[in-house]
């Protein structure tokens, strides 16, 4: 039933009490009158109150498409020039006759492509999130770890990844793009937030998840955990560091736009897992990713590297 027919019902009632001859004289009916119409008024605010509440999310609806269209045609319009900029760095690298001194600045360009074209990736997931859920199809979680933290450790500067139980397969159902995104931010977070180098230990594991958790059940689950030795956060910080846009009060003068986390925790839960944190100020943070794992087996190719330390090499920044 309607506010409106409501309100009718209401006026039809109020009126045979009125003219049932029955109530005549009755000092009650016209304070029932006065409460009658103070309730129609109400019903008539409400009325209102809906009408406004739908243009306003029809408004938001249409403030969020052209929100996404303009996402997109930023992204693309930043590709273009990033990759000529990127282009033309990789051949001043190979330029005989470039001075040694000038490295460095080359490389640093490409570093700042490289953070142009994640923050751009990081923006399209999560309008691709706001659309479409993840894509299940098994992979092997480990080979990706190992992956990823092999092209880190090329680029760090004075860390030293530590790899423990990646040297199985460990077969996971989900979309492996996404993911990649998620374990991809943890590490660079592992080794921005530690200017001071350190170690970057990464362990796997898989067990069985525990009652009420967000993978737990008889498929059981896979935890990641990526540990640094890092500057940390307090503990008020570390409640809100998977809200959107937030950053650390420690973080300042670090680039980032405080999406990253936010993001992970978004494709997590997609995912049916979760993420914590534990992080103490100096003394480094830990992140614990948890997702359920494959089901049913695949076949899948054995990672690139067993567990152990993988050094990166010392370079000039």
């Amino acid at each position: 039933m309607t506010m409106r027919s409501q309100e009718q019902e209401l006026r039809q009632w109020v009126q045979r009490l009125v003219e049932d001859p029955a109530n005549a004289g009755n000092p009650l009916l016209a304070e029932f009158q006065t409460l009658a119409e103070r309730h129609g008024k109400l019903l008539r605010q409400f009325r209102k109150i809906a009408k406004i509440s739908d243009r306003l999310q029809t408004e938001t609806k249409e403030m969020a498409r052209q929100q996404r269209q303009f996402v997109l045609m930023v992204s693309h319009e930043f590709r273009t020039p990033l990759a000529i900029i990127d282009s033309a760095s990789q051949m001043l690298e190979l330029e005989p006759k470039l001075p040694v001194s000038a490295m460095p600045r080359v490389g640093k360009i490409r570093n700042a492509v490289q953070r142009m074209l994640h923050l751009i990736e990081r923006c399209l997931t999560n309008d691709r999130l706001g659309t479409a859920a993840a894509r299940p199809v098994a992979f092997d979680l480990a080979a990706m770890l190992t992956a990823l933290a092999g092209e880190l450790a090329g680029t760090a500067t004075g860390h030293r990844f530590e790899l423990h139980g990646l040297n199985r397969p460990v077969p996971i159902p989900g979309d492996r793009d996404l993911l990649a995104v998620v374990f991809s931010n943890l590490m660079e977070n592992a080794v921005k937030y530690s200017p001071n180098g350190g170690t970057i230990r990464l362990d796997l594991s898989v067990g069985d998840g525990a009652a009420g958790s967000p993978c737990g059940g008889p498929g059981g689950q896979v935890t990641v955990r990526i540990t640094d030795q890092g500057i940390g956060v307090n503990a008020a910080d570390a409640a809100r560091l998977f809200d959107k846009y937030f950053r650390a009060s420690n973080a300042a003068g670090t680039t980032g736009a405080g999406l990253g986390l936010h993001l992970a925790r978004c494709i997590v839960d997609t995912h049916g897992g979760g993420i914590s944190v534990a992080s103490e100020p100096g003394q480094g943070s830990a992140f614990t990713v948890r997702l359920p794992v494959a089901r049913a087996t695949t076949p899948t190719a054995a990672p690139a590297a067993v567990s152990g330390a993988v050094p990166v090499p010392e370079t000039s920044p």
